[in-house]
């Protein structure tokens, strides 16, 4: 038995495709509301706001910004072909750098996504230099992933040398620098990039799992070249109950035994013989250990081994056959999205959690693959399709309800209203305003204190006219009729005066107070043609929505079909993956099967072997 080369230099991928919105000052308050739902994780929400602001036209002023956040989040939630679109159309409008820029790093994130390489790589190269600096890395990450998956190791690692980003990222561009130098042929130097990470105390769990990785990965590289010490010595430094436990395990077996230390090979491979069969390392220790026991010369304990290795196999090959039958009934997908609360759709939503239920215990391979997981989100995003729009349906009687009561509200308040509207007169109090303003006009131009005199001065002046009518036929050189007429001067005096010197002012007070009526009386005047439009138009209207109601229930009925032929095309797919891993696993226990019964076999020759050649010893001469 050799140790199996399994150099792990999966990519990773330190740029998730993490879609977020950049800093802005928000000048429309229905864009707010599109980033609020964006940020609580809700893109459907926001989604549907941008459209219908977009139509009602409340985001004229963040159209672009909008155009990329739609773009997005429609690249996030899987619709791959309507975020072409909106990037495309974008390109061809913008005049901002920035803007075009963000477009075709969009762009080219969508075609990585979609595995159309030399689009992203066409995308990449229009990019210019007005991203920001957060903008910027993603860019050159992607970049190095591009180059590292079209097989270009030397530049990739070139790219990744200088590459400066976010802290957190720096480990994974170490590790993939580590890969890209390793796979051109720079084993040293890819050595000692992957030892270095290896032999950090990550800050969080994701960066401490990234350093078992990077020491696997250190590892099956040094034992694929030859060098077991050095291989158990990375092997070490992985945790023993980290995520690549088992993988460590088995290298460092491996390792032992290459050195010739075939007893101590046994100890990690019979720990991790006891660990879940479903692990693909615990699968070849089931051969590692009998393989150490008949390196050890015990070959009665190998075949032991060997028979309950097959064994094992035997039964577990019964469960996944027993699996298979249950996906093929149909109970997998059900089972997933049950465990699914649905507090976030697209892109970043993952699966906590797998259903107790016998089939589902095999699925955490295929389940990790990336075409399973786009599977098992379009099959979550389906089913939250198909609820809204069974509320939309539930909701069609009652918004006819709400037209109708609606209708016969507006019947009812009809006659009042059309009383009110009769005894409105607008317009001549538009025709009074502009008579004061004339009056108003020419009594400054002729200077007519009276026409500015209140009703109480007036009122004085014609008691005063009064008194005066009534003093001329008297005797003027009565004393009382003299004093009385000197009186009657005197006031009617102080009030001219008053008139006089008040008038300024008066005249500055009335040419304020129709100046500010003018906006009441338009107002009045677009109310009043407002509700005469209402008048003319209501019925109308009522039976508009009517009919847009009543046509918009065959075409939820009709949308209800299609999502639920899109779930069932999706759900098949989904089974159909998980059946093709399972009878991978199959193929790969029946594989184990194959050698271990090969190997005892070897076993059993090599014990009857040794029978007959005692037996010919004893009957020689």
């Amino acid at each position: 038995m050799r140790p199996v080369a399994r150099i792990a230099v999966l990519l990773l991928a330190a740029v998730s495709g993490t879609l977020r919105a950049d800093t802005t000052v928000v000048q429309e308050p229905h864009y707010g509301e599109v980033l609020f739902h964006f940020y609580l994780g809700q893109p459907f929400e926001a989604i549907t706001r941008i459209e219908a602001g977009r139509m009602a036209g409340h985001i004229e002023i963040h159209d672009e910004e909008s155009e990329l956040l739609l773009g997005g989040m429609l690249l996030d939630w899987g619709q791959h072909r309507e975020a072409a679109r909106i990037f495309a159309t974008l390109l061809e409008r913008t005049r901002s750098p920035e803007v075009r820029d963000r477009a075709w790093l969009e762009l080219a994130r969508l075609s990585w996504q979609r595995g159309a390489l030399a689009q992203a790589q066409t995308a990449l190269a229009r990019i210019g230099d007005a991203l920001p600096r957060g903008r910027e890395a993603e860019r050159q990450m992607l970049e190095a992933q591009l180059l590292m998956a079209l097989g270009q190791y030397g530049q990739a690692s070139e790219r990744l040398a200088r590459w400066d980003g976010p802290a957190d990222w720096r480990a994974y561009a170490h590790y993939n620098q580590g890969v890209a130098l390793i796979r051109q042929g720079r084993f040293d130097e890819g050595v000692q990039t992957l030892d270095r990470l290896g032999g950090r105390t990550g800050r969080t769990p994701e960066l401490r799992a990234l350093a078992d990785r990077a020491n696997v990965a250190l590892g099956f590289s040094l034992l694929e070249y030859g060098r077991p010490a050095e291989a158990r010595a990375a092997l070490e430094r992985v945790r023993l109950h980290g995520p690549h436990a088992s993988e460590a395990l088995l290298g460092f077996g491996w390792a032992e035994s290459a050195m010739g230390r075939h007893r101590e090979s046994l100890t990690p491979w019979l720990t991790l013989r006891e660990r879940d069969l479903l692990d693909p390392a615990v699968q070849e220790s089931l051969l590692a250990v009998p393989h150490a026991f008949a390196s050890l010369s015990a070959y009665g304990q190998a075949a032991e081994a060997y028979i309950d290795a097959i064994d094992t196999l035997e039964t577990e090959l019964g469960r996944i056959e027993t699996a298979i039958t249950a996906i093929r009934d149909g109970a997998m997908v059900p089972a997933l999205l049950a465990m699914d609360d649905r507090d976030q759709l697209g892109w970043h939503w993952q699966l906590d959690a797998l259903p107790d239920r016998l089939e589902t215990r095999y699925l955490a391979e295929v389940i990790a693959t990336h075409e399973f997981q786009e599977g098992l989100k379009n099959a979550r995003d389906l089913a939250f399709v198909r609820g809204v729009l069974q509320d939309w349906a539930g909701s069609l009687g009652a918004f006819a309800d709400m037209v109708t009561t609606q209708q016969l509200a507006w019947q009812s308040r009809a006659p009042r209203a059309e009383a009110l509207m009769a005894r409105s007169d607008v317009a001549g109090l538009q025709d009074r305003s502009e008579k004061l303003s004339a009056a108003l006009i020419r009594a400054a131009a002729e200077r007519d204190t009276l026409a500015l005199a209140r009703r109480d001065e007036l009122q004085q002046l014609a008691e005063l006219d009064e008194v005066a009518l009534r003093l001329r036929p008297l005797d003027p050189a009565d004393p009382e009729v003299a004093e009385l007429a000197v009186r009657e001067r005197v006031l009617r005096g102080v009030l001219l005066w008053q008139l006089n010197a008040e008038f300024p002012a008066r005249h500055w007070q009335h040419t304020r107070e129709l100046r500010d009526l003018q906006p009441v009386l338009a107002e009045m005047a677009a109310r009043e043609a407002r509700i005469e439009a209402l008048r003319e138009g209501a019925e109308a209207r009522f039976e508009d929505q009517a009919r847009r109601i009543a046509a918009l229930g065959p075409r939820v009925a009709g949308l209800l079909m299609q999502v639920d032929a899109a779930s069932v095309r999706q759900r098949t797919h989904l089974e159909n993956l998980a059946v093709d891993s399972l009878e991978r696993q199959a193929s790969r226990l029946r594989s184990h099967q194959v050698q271990a019964r090969f190997a005892l076999a070897r076993i059993y020759d090599r014990a009857a072997a040794g029978e007959v050649a005692a037996t010919g010893s004893g009957a020689s001469p």
